[in-house]
């Protein structure tokens, strides 16, 4: 109770509401709700197993909202009645207030604060809110004058809307198609209004497996994030073969598909961008989102040989031609090479910022969406399925996935706690740190740094869940606990889970193939199994879940 009194009192914003005007949505902060906890704020639960856990958070994402306009965050706490001194930690924050650096703050302050006998002061709240402003005016425009400001602003709209006419293209009737297409799934006239059955799947690689990959990476000079768009487009031409070999795919569907562009999106950290006072003193972790989106395009999926339509001829492993006979390794070094390179594009441009801040009016269509879902009421909703099937052809535009890799997490959430003194993120450190917020300089008490110098604390594991969205494929990468790990939530609505999970196993497989030297050979199946596999349904949106154990009882 304490610990999360303390993150509402370091972070405001998690404790605000949110209230419509005819001018639009404002958020609205009551300091008794930053200062007081109100009864839905921390739930306490008991459970007796792991899969008690997972089911816990299955239901929370499958039943009713657990957050509202009125709350826009919550602290569940599980007690492992099966392993003394065991908890798991559910955190749900709405993303209209956070996005991942500032959930990683919330969580690592919270487990801070747990695991300490002295709590360092609080910034005086009308300071602190002071702290919050909205992205627009924290961009670097330096002493620019407000009108030219807003030329800026009108020059990176123009720019944003000619970029997203260069994903399109022209077709026999002269109209405008971007094209792309997904994976194999069960599209509906519905699908897209149809509030989506949120699931998951979590695929972790081996510590020394994880060396060998990042190794190669760098020796290439390729990041993770650019070699996951590769990676991801022969995993899924692996899937599609497979399905047209075995006459699971019509020859309409498959001409159509293997001429067709893939298009990948998600998220931009935008922090790095805006006023560096406020970024350097904690602003690339404090409480708030900050993101914007990318938009990447690749060539049509690689297909080799495979191309022609004639299997015959080919080797088959495990019902599809192996990655060699895909995408050589030089082709997989060529199409990391084009997301870079249009990834310099973008953020090289001089008018990056401005660009991005012109697409955010794209969550217009989603917000009205989901307005028309709040007036039919849940009992109302169309069935999945409703309307008729649609074939991939009339999806157009459609992006292959979305997401992106988070990145080494190692760095903004330790595994031990309380913080060491000595910790660049601990608030007992005097020299500020860009991702250490909601801390004013002080200086500790003897004891008080003595004291945090025992661990009482360890996180065995942790992991975010999020809720996608209608038709959604979200597919992110992350470095945890000196391993690599690969995520993906979708809409089980559309995609099936054994659909999914094959074309994760391949992506799985190609990466071993491309980018770990020790087995450049061909593989021998597709199940093979490198590292250890994780696998969970999830379902609710803005939601953060983090699994964790305390190595002894205390109280917080």
């Amino acid at each position: 109770m304490r610990s999360w009194a303390s993150v509402k009192k370091r972070f405001p914003l998690v404790a605000a509401e949110v209230q419509e005007y005819e001018s639009g949505l404002r958020f609205i902060l009551r300091e008794e709700a930053v200062t007081h906890l109100r009864p839905a704020d921390v739930t306490f639960e008991e459970i007796n197993s792991l899969h008690q856990a997972e089911s816990f958070i299955n239901n929370i994402m499958d039943g009713p909202r657990p957050l509202s306009s009125q709350l826009l965050a919550r602290i569940y706490v599980l007690r492992r009645t099966d392993r003394d001194g065991h908890f798991h930690i559910v955190i749900i924050i709405a993303h209209c207030v956070t996005d991942m650096p500032s959930t990683s703050t919330v969580l690592r302050t919270f487990l801070d604060t747990l695991s300490s006998r002295m709590e360092p002061p609080y910034i005086p709240l009308d300071e602190r809110v002071h702290m919050y402003q909205p992205l627009e005016s924290r961009l670097s425009y330096g002493n620019l004058p407000l009108v030219k400001r807003r030329w800026r602003r009108a020059l990176g709209y123009a720019i944003f809307t000619v970029w997203m006419t260069k994903f399109k293209i022209r077709n026999r009737a002269e109209a405008l198609r971007q094209g792309g297409h997904t994976l194999p799934g069960n599209f509906s006239q519905s699908t897209f209004d149809t509030p989506a059955k949120a699931r998951s799947h979590v695929s972790i690689f081996s510590s020394k497996v994880s060396s060998v990959i990042l190794s190669n990476c760098r020796r290439h000079s390729i990041t993770m994030n650019s070699a996951c768009f590769a990676l991801s487009q022969v995993a899924l031409a692996r899937v599609l073969c497979r399905r047209y070999i075995r006459g699971q795919i019509s020859e309409e569907e498959w001409d159509y598909r293997k001429r067709q562009p893939m298009h990948f999106t998600g998220g931009l950290n935008l922090r790095p961008y805006q006023d560096m006072d406020w970024f350097q003193t904690g602003g690339s972790g404090d409480v708030g989102i900050n993101i914007s989106f990318f938009w990447y395009t690749l060539p049509f999926m690689p297909l080799g040989e495979m191309s022609k339509g004639d299997a015959s001829k080919l080797e088959l492993v495990d019902g599809a031609p192996d990655f060699q006979a895909l995408m050589s390794f030089d082709r997989f070094l060529l199409r990391c090479a084009n997301v870079k390179a249009q990834a310099q594009e973008m953020f090289k441009h001089p008018r990056f910022v401005d660009i991005c801040t012109a697409g955010h009016d794209r969550v217009t269509s989603t917000r009205e969406v989901a307005l028309n879902w709040l007036e039919m009421k849940d009992s109302v909703l169309p069935e999945d399925g409703y309307g008729g099937k649609r074939s991939v052809q009339s999806l157009d535009p459609i992006a292959m996935q979305r997401g992106s890799t988070l990145g080494n997490m190692e760095t903004v959430i330790p595994l031990d706690y309380p913080l060491s003194p000595d910790h660049e993120l601990s608030p007992l450190r005097s020299a500020p740190h860009p991702h250490r917020a909601g801390y004013p300089a002080w200086s500790p008490p003897v004891d008080v740094v003595e004291d945090a110098k025992t661990p009482r604390l360890h996180i065995e594991y942790w992991r975010s869940h999020v809720h996608a969205h209608p038709a959604e494929l979200y597919f992110g990468a992350s470095f945890a606990n000196q391993q690599l790990q690969y995520f993906t939530f979708y809409d089980q609505h559309v995609f099936s889970e054994e659909t999914v999970q094959e074309w994760m196993r391949e992506l799985k497989d190609a990466t071993m193939w491309y980018l770990d030297k020790e087995n450049k050979m061909h593989r021998n199946s597709t199940n093979c199994s490198w590292g250890a596999e994780y696998s969970v349904d999830l379902h609710e949106s803005g939601e953060t879940t983090i699994e964790g154990s305390q190595r002894h009882n205390f109280t917080g």
